[in-house]
C-alpha cells in the first residue's frame, strides 16, 4: 500500500511538472521560433507550439533525479537528443547532422549506462547470434532504427505519444525497470493532456523532434537493457513490442526510393496519413493504431511467456512485415500519392 501511495504521488508530481512546463514554454514558443505552421505534409490549420519535447524532458528529468536516481546516467544522452531535436525543429537540420547527433547520443548512452547489444538471441535454430566486435555498431544501428521509427510515427495529434505509452505499458507488464517506466509514463500523460484531440478540434502542443527522438532513444535503452539480461525478454520480443512504428518506418524507407523520392523526405504515405486522407478522423486513426500496436505487443509478450522459439517469432514478424510492405506498394502505386 505504501509503494502504491508513493508511486501515485510521484506520478501526479511528474505529470503536473510536465503539464506546467508545457503551458509555460508555449508562451515563449514564438520567441524561440518553435512553432509548427500549417502547410506541406501537415494538415493542422493553426500554428502550434512545438515545445512538448522540452516539457517532457523537464518532467522526465525531474522524476528520474527525484524518484529514480538509479537511472541518472541516461539523462545526458536524452538531453543531447532533446537539444539537437529542438534545434532541428527550429532550423530543419540535414539528415546527416541528425544521424550524427543520434550516433553520438547512442555512444554516450552505451558509455554511461552500459546498455549494449551483445547478442541477438537464438534467431537461428540451436544457435545463438553473438555480436562480438560488432556489438557497438549493431547497438548504434538498432537504436537509430528505434529513434527514427518513433520519430516517423509522430504524424497526428496524440499518435506518437499514445504508441509510446503502449510500449511502456507492455514493458511494465513484463516487469522492466518499473520505477523508471512509471516516471516516463507520467511525463507522457502530462504531455498527452495537451496533445490529444480530446474534447477539442486540434492539439494545443506538439512533441516535435525534440520529444520523438529523445523518447525513441529512451525506448531503445529500455529494450536493449532488458533484452540482454539472462532473465529478461528476448531480443526478438522487442520487435513485437515496437511492432507498428517499426514495420511502418522500414517499409516507408524502402518504398520512397521506389517511388523516386529520398527515403528521408517527408510525405503522406505512412498508414496514419493514408487513413486520414481517405476520410478517417484523426481520433479514429489514433485509436486503430493503438489497438494494432497493443495486439502486436500482446503477441510478443505471449510468445515470450510461452517460450515460442525465437526463429519462429522472427519468421512470423517478417511475414507480417512483408504483408504490410506489399499493401504499401499497392496503395502507393500511383506516384502522385507521395506528393
Amino acid at each position: 500500500m505504501v509503494d502504491l501511495l508513493n508511486f501515485g504521488f510521484e506520478f501526479i508530481v511528474v505529470t503536473s511538472i510536465t503539464f506546467i512546463a508545457a503551458i509555460f514554454l508555449s508562451q515563449f514558443a514564438n520567441t524561440m521560433k518553435l512553432v509548427a505552421h500549417p502547410g506541406e505534409h501537415r494538415q493542422h490549420v493553426i500554428a502550434t507550439p512545438m515545445v512538448g519535447g522540452l516539457a517532457i524532458f523537464a518532467g522526465l528529468s525531474f522524476g528520474i533525479i527525484a524518484f529514480a536516481s538509479n537511472y541518472n546516467s541516461i539523462l545526458p544522452a536524452l538531453l543531447l537528443l532533446c537539444v539537437v531535436g529542438a534545434i532541428d525543429d527550429r532550423y530543419n537540420l540535414s539528415s546527416g547532422l541528425r544521424f550524427l547527433a543520434q550516433g553520438l547520443a547512442i555512444y554516450l548512452m552505451v558509455a554511461m549506462t552500459g546498455a549494449e547489444l551483445h547478442t541477438l538471441g537464438n534467431l537461428v535454430p540451436d544457435s545463438t547470434v553473438d555480436l562480438g566486435r560488432w556489438s557497438l555498431v549493431m547497438t548504434i544501428f538498432a537504436s537509430i532504427g528505434v529513434i527514427n521509427a518513433v520519430n516517423m510515427s509522430d504524424g497526428h495529434d496524440g499518435l506518437a505519444g499514445s504508441l509510446i505509452l503502449v510500449v511502456l505499458v507492455s514493458l511494465l507488464m513484463i516487469g522492466v525497470n518499473a520505477h523508471l517506466i512509471l516516471v516516463c509514463m507520467a511525463a507522457l500523460v502530462g504531455f498527452l493532456v495537451l496533445n490529444l484531440r480530446a474534447f477539442r478540434t486540434s492539439a494545443k502542443i506538439f512533441m516535435g523532434d525534440a520529444g520523438s527522438t529523445m523518447l525513441g532513444l529512451l525506448l531503445a535503452y529500455l529494450l536493449i537493457k532488458e533484452s540482454q539480461l539472462n532473465d529478461g525478454i528476448w531480443p526478438v520480443t522487442a520487435l513485437w513490442l515496437l511492432g507498428l512504428p517499426l514495420i511502418d518506418a522500414v517499409a516507408v524507407l524502402i518504398v520512397r526510393p521506389l517511388r523516386g523520392r529520398s527515403p528521408f523526405t517527408a510525405d503522406r504515405i505512412h498508414y496514419h496519413h493514408q487513413l486520414v486522407d481517405r476520410g478517417v478522423s484523426v481520433n479514429t486513426t489514433v485509436t486503430v493504431a493503438v489497438i494494432i500496436q497493443s495486439v502486436l505487443a500482446a503477441i510478443g509478450i505471449w510468445a515470450w511467456n510461452e517460450q515460442i522459439p525465437e526463429h519462429l517469432q522472427l519468421a512470423a514478424f517478417l511475414i507480417l512485415f512483408a504483408c504490410y510492405f506489399a499493401s504499401l506498394i499497392w496503395f502507393t502505386r500511383d506516384k502522385a500519392t507521395c506528393s
